[in-house]
């Protein structure tokens, strides 16, 4: 059936729900894009995208929407994305309850067992809560889709129509970190105790941190997204032993990482709201966030969204992520970046407008730059300044000190 007519499921004004990472169907993405110049008001809501037709689609045929500039997205003119600014879990959240509805789910999936469920692969979230309310659920079926772990699993019941598929998946290598961004992740894993449960995403920054994590023992991984980091952490012996190590939503990277994933009884696949619920409970070591931002102000606070009036980021799982280590017994959550941009601008400024913070001050714990750690926990407002100001770098710390007492006195 791979000459599936992807219009005859379509109908004017439907909202798409399409895969994301690994279960981002490319063939059934390139038929959606084909037929949305036939059929009116189709909209696509994308995630951590790795196709790259996105970018060459025409203007609204599909609209796309997103809860982030993540992956191949970023090569989607920014007039183009309309952005959900939510976090995943209310995300999920909506879909379940109706209140974000989806009418169509596209998904790549690996084939069915003798029970007739299809396997997710490594990519478990909103995408199979959709799947169960949507009316039509189109599924791409890819051999080489590796055998995954998980208690969400998708019935052929529910499928609609499915295509065969036998193709390399698509991947999302990590750049070589910054020397800034290698400097600030020696710095925040001196934060990272033995035993840690810790969450990090994907990107150059998280193998950074995870590179100088290979020397802990007993380390779990609770993550929203998981890269190839994640390899290198268990070829050093630094996870802990047994089931559920590692526990995640969405994996990408390359073939290392599908690789470990194929049949690993060690990880776990489950969606954000699984997975913070699964912290609440309580974990056998320290739960510790670690997340990255655009920029940071004085008192804490973080935009992880926008570089200017451009949008670059995403508020995705930081502030579930963030709120679940503060409520775990002695977890703690760690915003990390560097303390300059690329051109010499501060990335610690004195106030970030409201309609930019991504994270509140209080869900923040720690900010480390190459410069410091600001450890920011039960705070008072002069302290965070002048703690935050002591992780700026040296060049802008007397501007700081100068714009941040003339408005703290000018209130």
């Amino acid at each position: 059936m791979t000459e599936l007519n992807i219009a005859e499921y379509l109908r004017p004004g439907d909202r798409v729900l399409v895969g994301q990472g690994v279960a981002e169907p490319p063939l059934l993405v390139e038929k959606l894009i084909a037929a949305a110049g036939q059929i009116d008001r189709l909209t696509a809501f994308c995630g951590y995208s790795l196709s790259t037709a996105w970018a060459t689609a025409p203007p609204q045929r599909p609209a796309i929407t997103a809860y982030g500039v993540l992956g191949s997205l970023r090569k989607v003119h920014s007039g183009r994305l309309d952005i959900v600014a939510a976090h995943l879990s209310s995300i999920e959240d909506g879909i379940e309850h109706g209140y974000f509805p989806v009418d169509v789910v596209l998904i790549q999936v690996g084939p069915a067992d003798a029970d007739g469920f299809y396997d997710l692969g490594p990519s478990v979230d909103y995408g199979i809560v959709a799947a169960k309310r949507a009316r039509v659920v189109l599924v791409e079926v890819n051999d080489r889709m590796p055998r995954t772990n998980s208690a969400r699993r998708l019935h052929r019941s529910l499928v609609t129509a499915a295509i065969p598929a036998s193709r390399p998946l698509l991947g999302s290598p990590a750049r070589t970190p910054s020397p800034a961004e290698y400097a600030v992740a020696v710095k925040v894993a001196t934060l990272v105790p033995d035993d840690a449960v810790i969450q990090l995403g994907a990107g150059a920054f998280a193998e950074a941190v995870a590179a100088h994590l290979q020397a802990r023992r007993g380390l779990r991984v609770y993550t929203g997204l998981l890269g190839e980091w994640v390899v290198g952490l268990h070829r050093a012996k630094a996870l802990a032993e047994g089931p559920a190590a590692v526990v995640t939503g969405v994996a990408v990277g390359g073939d290392d990482l599908y690789s470990y994933l194929d049949r690993n009884s060690a990880v776990e696949f489950a969606t954000t709201k699984d997975i913070t619920a699964r912290i609440a409970a309580g974990l056998p070591g320290p739960f510790v966030a670690i997340n990255s931002a655009v920029e940071v102000d004085v008192f804490g606070q973080l935009n992880a969204e926008f570089a200017g009036a451009r949008y670059v980021g995403a508020v995705g799982g930081q502030v579930d992520y963030f709120r679940a280590a503060q409520r775990g017994s002695g977890g703690y959550s760690i915003a990390a970046l560097a303390a300059t941009t690329a051109s010499g601008a501060s990335r610690v400024v004195p106030r970030i407008d409201s309609a930019m913070v991504t994270s509140l001050k209080s869900d923040v714990d720690f900010v480390v730059t190459e410069w410091g750690v600001a450890d920011l926990r039960v705070t008072s407002m002069s302290e965070r300044v002048e703690r935050m100001i002591e992780v700026a770098h040296p060049d802008h710390r007397d501007l700081l000190r100068g714009t941040v007492s003339s408005e703290l006195a000018a209130h």
